[in-house]
């Protein structure tokens, strides 16, 4: 019987290591995404993974676990395994609900892969409201403080949304009043029945409605103008610099190993910055933020603050969600 020496035994246990560390990904990739098929969160997901194809050795597999505005699907990928198979989808709506204390986490509770799609996202009013601009808003409420509404998911996305716009265009929020309402499409419909005046939500959502002629867009809450609304104006052009894009950033369970970490988030900026990816996802009105490692950790404790920010400022408590 051939004997081995512990040095042998040794080097064959490193070699044995390391090509199980070389082997990664070797089987397929779950990316949770925590909300509804065929909302925004499913679409990014669903758009990039198609992305990652020839960019990572594995299939990476869309899942949808909804429930609880995100916690369920988060709680889920924070818990499991940290070996990088299970990872998920997310946008700043998981650090609003640390901010607002609707949960007991945010972005620090995950090992972040990389930031890759935007969301672009704005505010629009009913076209009958005689708003079509930060300035023709500025001036009605002026006019009439008090008469004017907007319809936000109560320490959601939106409410922060809006809350960032206002404060950035110099609108006192307690001159336009806050109608609870969840839900892109009602938000929609109520502007355009005339029951409800700005709108803040997905360009993606508002875009069809703006075609048809049903609403008008009054800022778009991002660096660039967006090619699906035509000439519609950033804030930042018209001196409200609201920039609050839905922020799609991948996480993996704490502890997963950096190794596994660093293969991960070299395919994600790969897919990320390929022409082709920016043109699928350019029609779904999303741009790419390629952003891994200690400037991803800068971007997002930023992102955070502002977060933080809002929720002190306007005594944002999880009596409203």
């Amino acid at each position: 019987m051939m004997k081995f020496s512990s040095y042998a035994l040794a080097a064959a246990v490193s070699a044995l290591a390391a090509t199980s560390a070389l082997a990664f990904p070797d089987k397929p990739i779950e990316l949770v995404v925590p909300f509804s098929p065929g909302g925004g969160s499913d679409v990014s997901a669903r758009v990039f993974a198609q992305c990652l194809e020839g960019q990572i050795d594995q299939k990476v597999l869309i899942k949808n676990i909804e429930g609880a505005r995100g916690k369920i699907g988060e709680v889920e990928v924070r818990d499991a395994r940290p070996d990088g198979y299970k990872l998920l989808w997310a946008h700043q709506g998981m650090d609003m609900g640390l901010a607002t204390g609707r949960s007991d986490y945010n972005y620090t509770a995950f090992k972040p892969v990389a930031s890759t799609v935007a969301m672009n996202y704005g505010i629009f009013a009913g076209a009958n409201s005689g708003i079509d601009g930060v300035e023709s808003l500025k001036s009605k409420v002026s006019e009439n403080p008090g008469s004017y509404t907007i319809g936000t998911a109560l320490n959601g996305f939106s409410h922060f949304a809006a809350l960032d716009f206002l404060e950035q265009a110099g609108v006192s929020v307690d001159d336009v009043r806050t109608i609870p309402m969840s839900g892109d499409k009602n938000r929609i419909v109520a502007a355009i029945q005339g029951n409800l005046t700005l709108v803040p939500t997905a360009v993606g959502a508002a875009a069809p409605y703006v075609d048809s002629g049903d609403m008008k867009p009054v800022a778009v809450l991002s660096a660039d103008r967006d090619p699906r609304l035509g000439d519609a104006q950033t804030g930042q052009e018209q001196g409200a610099d609201s920039q609050f894009a839905m922020y799609f950033t991948t996480y993996a369970p704490k502890d997963t190993p950096q190794e596994a970490i660093d293969t991960l988030a070299d395919a994600w900026i790969a897919a990320a910055e390929d022409p082709a990816c920016q043109e699928k996802l350019g029609k779904q009105s999303m741009t790419v933020v390629p952003a891994k490692g200690t400037e991803l950790d800068d971007v997002l404790a930023k992102r955070y603050a502002r977060i933080e920010e809002l929720a002190d400022k306007f005594n944002l408590t999880s009596e409203g969600n």
